[in-house]
């Protein structure tokens, strides 16, 4: 549609439509002019103020109901503010204790998890590498006591062979003493002697075993034999036997508290009749009697030594 233009009207028909009201005026008669006297003409004439217009406020009523609509405003205001701060008041510890309060706790529990799991997995790590120190001490152990048994059988065997040459010997004594003659005697000696090296060897033997109490029984019997013996024995015989059993008592003495010190005065007891023994005639001889080594005592720190307990046999 298109739009209609107003023009602006032109002055000369602004003052053609004003014409009709100047023609409507020059009908009015006009009131003739009085006469003015001439001390009013000659003084000035005040000009005349227009009446200023009187602005018309609000009444009273308008006034009383804006107070009142701007009290109630208030009021509302208020009471939304008031709940808004009670809501806040209630609502704020509500929400702490029931969404911030375990999210906290429940981060600081995560917290002791994480650390406790780093502590047992350090525990776990040291656990394995006890583990795999203790397979292998475990291990070497086995191969310690295959050694100890093997050692053990050894001198087994070997206490019984010993026990052979004691028999023996006892047998040969038995036979001595009945044909009782000059010769027997001697050669009786020579057997006592032979007897208690043999007692003694067996003696060392039972040590090794840490055996004390079947030690210090055939130290005790060596001593008694070679005691028997000394009164008719040779002069240096009779000191060399001296010598043994005082050796033999500082033994006696040191077993079973000190046992390395009593195994070294029965190494010297036994060296000394080595010694002094005569050379073996035809019609006697006894085995030889094999030296031996203690076997070092293996100490594990993990895992307590072995040891072995003394057992008395009858």
């Amino acid at each position: 549609m298109a739009k209609r233009v107003k023009e602006s009207a032109t002055a000369e028909e602004i003052v053609a439509a004003e014409e009709p009201v100047k023609s409507t005026e020059a009908d009015v008669p006009a009131p003739e002019p009085k006469p003015i006297p001439e001390s009013a003409a000659q003084e000035p004439v005040p000009p005349t103020s227009s009446p200023t217009p009187i602005a018309s406020g609000p009444g009273f009523g308008q006034r009383v109901s804006r107070f009142f609509g701007f009290l109630l405003r208030s009021i509302l205001v208020l009471t939304i503010l008031a709940a808004i701060g009670v809501g806040l008041y209630f609502g704020l510890p509500l929400v702490y204790q029931k969404y911030i309060l375990p999210v906290q706790e429940n981060t600081s529990q995560v917290e002791q998890l994480k650390k406790l799991q780093a502590q047992n997995e350090k525990i776990i790590a040291d656990l394995q590498i006890r583990l795999s120190e203790l397979e292998s001490e475990q291990a070497r152990q086995s191969e310690m006591l295959e050694t100890l048994g093997a050692r053990t059988d050894e001198i087994e065997k070997e206490v019984e062979v010993h026990t052979e040459s004691l028999e023996t010997l006892e047998d040969m004594q038995a036979t001595l003493q009945e044909q009782n003659t000059a010769a027997g005697a001697e050669l009786s000696r020579q057997i006592s002697l032979l007897k208690s090296m043999e007692l003694l060897s067996r003696a060392r033997l039972f040590m090794y075993q840490s055996n004390f109490g079947l030690a210090r029984q055939d130290v005790q019997s060596a001593r008694d034999l070679l005691a028997t013996i000394q009164p008719d024995a040779p002069r240096e015989l009779a000191d060399d036997l001296t010598a043994v059993l005082l050796r033999l008592d500082l033994t006696l003495s040191n077993l079973p508290d000190f046992p390395v010190a009593a195994s070294d005065d029965l190494d010297i007891a036994w060296q000394i009749l080595l010694s002094g023994l005569p050379e073996a005639s035809p019609t006697a001889s006894a085995p030889p009697i094999p030296a031996f080594t203690p076997t070092p005592v293996v100490t594990f720190t993990p895992i307590p030594p072995l040891t072995i307990e003394p057992t008395a046999t009858p």
